[in-house]
């Protein structure tokens, strides 16, 4: 099962990166897992929390924490990319949450 799904390849200078599209369940598994993450992990990015990165990702915590905010964009883009629908959903959820 861990052949399924789209893959996209970011490079980070000599870092290859893949990016995967998680299944419905390691998302729910991802959503619902509660992590401490400090302000850097929970805030630098609007709709990714740092520590995710590992699952979405070849990345370990290590390198996520040795890559400077502009490569982790990069990162980030093609987690986008792989994981469209889940990107869209955690949106339509904020927009949800504004007008309440």
């Amino acid at each position: 099962m861990s052949d399924i799904g789209k893959v996209v390849n970011k490079r980070i200078g000599e870092l290859e990166v893949v990016c995967r599209e998680l299944t419905v369940g390691r998302l729910r598994s991802l959503l619902s897992t509660v992590v401490e993450v400090d302000v850097v992990d929970g805030c630098l990015f609007e709709d990714m929390r740092l520590v995710d990165l590992p699952m979405l990702t070849n990345l370990t915590k290590e390198q996520v924490d040795g890559l400077p905010p502009s490569a982790l964009r990069t990162v980030i883009e093609g987690c986008r990319e792989a994981n469209p629908d889940f990107f869209e959903m955690l949106a339509r959820l904020k927009r949800q949450q504004a007008i309440s």
